[in-house]
């Protein structure tokens, strides 16, 4: 199984599952700095967000999952994602709104989501109403 660090890799990913680059307007001095000298994932951060309330942050070598803009907690930082944890912040960011507030309440952290999408897949007999759109999410993520 493949391992992801912030680098431009990655960008391209979240690039291609929909997600916007905000670096120059998040982080101008970086913004620019890579436009100068190309991207160091020691020297510069990226911000790329696919709504108008959360964000994933490369803040140099750390790749942060930010919900509703309230900051990061560590649970959901990483140096590394695992394929099923980067899954899982991209289906996340995917999720309605109202779906990604009720697993933020339930305490999942974000690149854990893919235990609550396998539990889903092997236990057919778990309903959920928020099942059908974590499936979606997942189906659509693409690395």
């Amino acid at each position: 199984m493949k391992n992801y660090y912030a680098s431009e890799e990655l960008a391209d990913i979240l690039l291609n599952n929909g997600f916007v680059e905000i670096t120059d307007v998040k982080f101008p001095s970086h913004s620019k700095q890579i436009k100068e000298n190309g991207y160091n994932p020691e020297k510069a951060k990226r911000a790329f967000r696919i709504n108008t309330k959360d964000l994933i942050i490369f803040e140099y070598i750390t790749v942060k999952f930010v919900h509703k803009g309230n900051g990061c907690g560590a649970a959901n930082m990483r140096k590394e994602l695992s394929e099923s944890e980067l899954k899982s912040g991209i289906a996340f960011f995917k999720l309605p709104f109202q779906t990604r507030n009720s697993i933020m309440r339930s305490g999942v952290a974000i690149p854990t989501l893919y235990n609550e999408y396998r539990y889903i897949q092997e236990t057919p007999s778990y309903n959920n109403p928020r099942n059908k759109f974590i499936v979606k999410a997942f189906e659509e993520v693409v690395l």
